[in-house]
């Protein structure tokens, strides 16, 4: 029961950060690149607050194939990995994301698939290559060899 809460916190910590980095880049870069509005305020600013936010939930969902991606490759012992594909392919995808932006939701979900996909592979791949390492590691059955 002790390693119950610390489990808890890190699967929480994981899906906060997984459905917040891509919509945080988005931002980021957005000020970087457009600057910082100097706004006053006015009537119609919570409406534009609002629509703003409901237009980061794609890209908040469009966040998720890259963070798990990369979390399998964490699980498989590859934590370098992860963060390295992580970073690299985070900055693509939110660097893509502002030009995909303007053709709308469906442009910006098959460019953030299409930009996890250098991490599926490789966990795809790394996982294939650690069965295939267990199974030649594996001690022979009691009696007649099953492979031949």
């Amino acid at each position: 029961m002790k390693g119950r809460p610390a489990r808890l916190r890190s699967l929480v910590l994981f899906w906060a950060g997984a459905l917040l980095w891509l919509p945080a880049g988005v931002v980021i870069l957005g000020a970087i690149r457009f600057g910082l509005p100097v706004t006053t305020v006015s009537e119609g600013w919570a409406t534009m607050a609002a629509a703003a936010a409901l237009s980061l939930v794609v890209a908040a969902l469009c966040g998720l194939p890259l963070a798990l991606a990369c979390r399998r490759l964490g699980r498989l012992g590859h934590s370098r990995a992860a963060w390295g594909a992580g970073i690299v392919l985070g900055v693509a995808t939110v660097a893509a994301l502002l030009p995909a932006g303007l053709l709308g939701a469906p442009a910006i979900v098959i460019v953030a698939v299409m930009l996890s996909l250098p991490a599926w592979i490789a966990a795809i791949w790394l996982g294939r290559r650690a069965r295939v390492r267990a199974a030649a590691e594996k001690p022979p059955l009691d009696g007649p060899d099953r492979r031949s």
